[in-house]
């Protein structure tokens, strides 16, 4: 697949659109995509949510895929494996992110992806590793699967004072995030499966599930302390293994802090389908609030 199919196959993808996502370059190993800045891929300040960031680096390592790929018919696709860590606060800017092709396996390909600002203020640097696997040519690859069951359904709803209006900034409220629980270091958010936040196969965007890992890792740590505009606070680096995909169903995020140091708090969240409880996606945030 040529330089212009790719560009016109990356940014047909729903979600892709959705952000505003546009490619800049399509190298043999190096790819350069672009997000203008907008106020829906904020929080209140214009500052970049760190889900719309994590959403370009899986975006531009996916485009990096297939350019290594070249578009090859008949293979299940997809991001494996991503790791984000946050440098720096975008204010009111485009940002860019340049993945670059550090190897290419049998089926897998790894990039490291650069994001910068126009002015070249590095915001993030993320790794990402994007599965191209053939399943005609393992006919025993359905034999060998397992899927662990998802956390249990729980009716707990308790809810720290300002919760709600945690996800009220203009990024999370465009997903569509509900807060069921946030109290205790433990959080439940919801996402529903958006006709313009889905991939080409109909089934949520990796991106959109990373932004949704960051916010419900962040929401957990909030719920220790209790939220608090005030104080200042960030991601500082989220990783997320993605499990599959199950086209038009929402999601149930389940998100729990395992320690607190001081100003820094560690989180686990698991996403689950929202009808079959599914294992979609699971992965660790650090998160920092800075309390006076």
């Amino acid at each position: 697949m040529d330089a212009t199919a790719l560009r016109a196959r990356f940014e047909a993808v729903p979600y892709h659109a959705t952000l505003g996502l546009r490619v800049e370059a399509i190298e043999a190993e190096r790819v350069r995509v672009r997000l203008p800045y907008k106020d829906d891929n904020a929080n209140p300040g214009q500052a970049l949510h760190g889900g719309a960031t994590a959403s370009t680096i899986d975006a531009a390592g996916a485009l990096a895929g297939w350019a290594v790929l070249g578009g090859a018919p008949g293979l299940e696709t997809g991001t494996l494996d991503l790791s984000v860590n946050y440098l720096s606060a975008a204010i009111g800017e485009d940002i860019i992110a340049t993945a670059e092709v550090l190897r290419r396996g049998k089926e897998l390909v790894y990039s490291a992806v650069d994001v910068r600002t126009e002015a070249g203020k590095r915001i993030a640097i993320g790794l990402s590793t994007y599965r191209a696997f053939d399943v005609a040519a393992n006919p025993l690859a359905g034999e060998r699967q397992f899927a662990a069951p998802g956390p249990a359904a729980t009716s707990a709803t308790e809810m720290v004072q300002g919760a709600r209006a945690f996800v009220m900034s203009p990024f999370m409220a465009r997903l569509g995030i509900g807060v069921e629980r946030a109290h205790g270091g433990a959080a439940r958010l919801v996402m529903p499966c958006a006709a313009d936040q889905r991939d080409a196969d109909g089934a949520l965007h990796e991106g959109a599930l990373a932004a949704l890992i960051d916010s419900s890792g962040a929401l957990s740590a909030w719920s220790l302390v209790g939220l608090d505009m005030r104080f200042k606070a960030s991601t500082v680096g989220i990783h997320v293994n993605f499990h599959g995909r199950m086209p038009g169903e929402s999601v149930v995020a389940c998100a729990r802090t395992l320690r607190r140091n001081n100003e820094i708090f560690l989180n686990e969240v698991a996403i689950v389908a929202g009808v079959s409880r599914a294992v979609l996606a699971s992965g660790a945030v650090t998160y920092r609030i800075v309390i006076p």
